[in-house]
């Protein structure tokens, strides 16, 4: 692939929706185009996949709002005790966030907007995740009814994980009939 665009250092920061706590980063990152990759180390809690190191590689798609790593774990314990193991046949899924993207210069704050699905590489269906999560910010008011339509807006998956649908963010969304806000809340970035 040839491209005249030049890579570009920037600076991740992450976070979850409407966390007013600390942000985890600065961790360094680069940005080709609509795309932004970075990488970090977990901490020693998790246990890599045999062959592999702990460091997890994240790449987000700003027109849609969408980033995606391969896990690079396979279980972890949680600070409370509790153990909290990989799907063995997850070893090369993809693990895929919805999130918001602040950009401020050649800093990348991405903020997880609750759904998450897992896209297996060998054939079997994807799978929603923290949909319980998704809920529970509609019920407690830190999400609202046009940022979950918003996100309904989002993507469209087929039964394999396929991707059918991508909006970008300047397309329209009909769900909420305003022009530009067809693919979730991620800033087009300049």
């Amino acid at each position: 692939m040839e491209t005249d665009e030049a890579l570009e250092r920037v600076q991740v920061m992450r976070g979850k929706h409407r966390d007013s706590g600390p942000l985890f980063g600065p961790l360094p990152g680069f940005r080709l185009g609509d795309v932004v990759a970075y990488e970090f180390q977990l901490p020693d809690r998790f246990e890599p996949w045999p062959g592999r190191t702990l460091i997890e590689r994240t790449f987000v798609l700003l027109d849609v709002g969408v980033s995606f790593a391969n896990p690079c774990w396979v279980r972890a314990r949680n600070p409370d005790g509790t153990l909290v193991e990989m799907d063995l046949m997850g070893r090369d899924s993809w693990y895929v966030d919805l999130v918001a993207a602040d950009v401020e210069g050649k800093r990348y704050t991405f903020r997880d907007l609750h759904i998450d699905a897992i896209v297996p590489t060998d054939g079997r269906h994807y799978r929603m995740l923290d949909l319980d999560e998704y809920a529970d910010a509609m019920t407690s008011g830190n999400l609202s009814l046009k940022e979950l339509l918003l996100d309904c807006c989002r993507f469209e998956l087929d039964r394999r994980g396929n991707v059918l649908e991508m909006q970008p963010r300047r397309n329209r969304c009909a769900a909420t009939g305003n022009p530009g806000e067809g693919g979730g809340r991620s800033p087009q970035a300049s």
